[in-house]
């Protein structure tokens, strides 16, 4: 196991590989104990886990929907867009799909899609949430390092392999 250096000042640590200088072996500085030591270890891992699953976060909230079995771009400009053409309200807008094919939507489909789109955002903010409980309650870095984005995913109706589908 590796040793640390603790400064009492700033209470920061440091890997001690016996090659620090004069001064890490001064006061304020002194050697961690176990304890402090697995405390720290363990906060550290809860912060990498925890940014992590922040980067995770926002790659899903950002993933095409599916709405009429086409895949559709959910980005704050395509929302943003959406929330435009329902404001005009025309009869029918051709609308891109993911893949830049014409798709004729009506303003209930463009509707439907924001609704699919915010459903997407919150089960990503409430996994996000559920994820960060998790960690924070692991008690080992075993425990946080079993913490995956990928497993246990959350359901509902609609909701199948991280597409949401009408």
């Amino acid at each position: 196991m590796a040793k640390y250096r603790y400064n009492t000042k700033t209470q920061s640590f440091i890997e001690d590989n016996n090659n620090l200088g004069v001064f890490f072996y001064q006061k304020p500085w002194r050697e961690a104990t176990q304890d402090e030591i697995d405390t720290y270890l363990l906060q550290e891992a809860k912060n990498n886990k925890i940014a992590e699953i922040q980067t995770a976060k926002e790659t899903d909230l950002y993933l095409n929907v599916s709405y009429n079995n086409k895949d559709f771009i959910s980005s704050e400009k395509a929302v943003s867009n959406m929330t435009g053409a329902i404001i005009l309200n025309q009869d029918s807008y051709n609308w891109l799909d993911a893949n830049g094919n014409p798709n004729i939507m009506t303003v209930n489909d463009l509707r439907n899609l924001i609704g699919i789109i915010a459903t997407q955002r919150s089960l990503t903010y409430n996994k996000e949430a559920t994820k960060i409980k998790e960690i924070n309650d692991a008690q080992t870095i075993e425990e946080v390092n079993l913490v995956d984005w990928n497993l246990s995913f959350a359901t509902s109706p609609g909701f199948v392999s991280g597409v949401i589908d009408s």
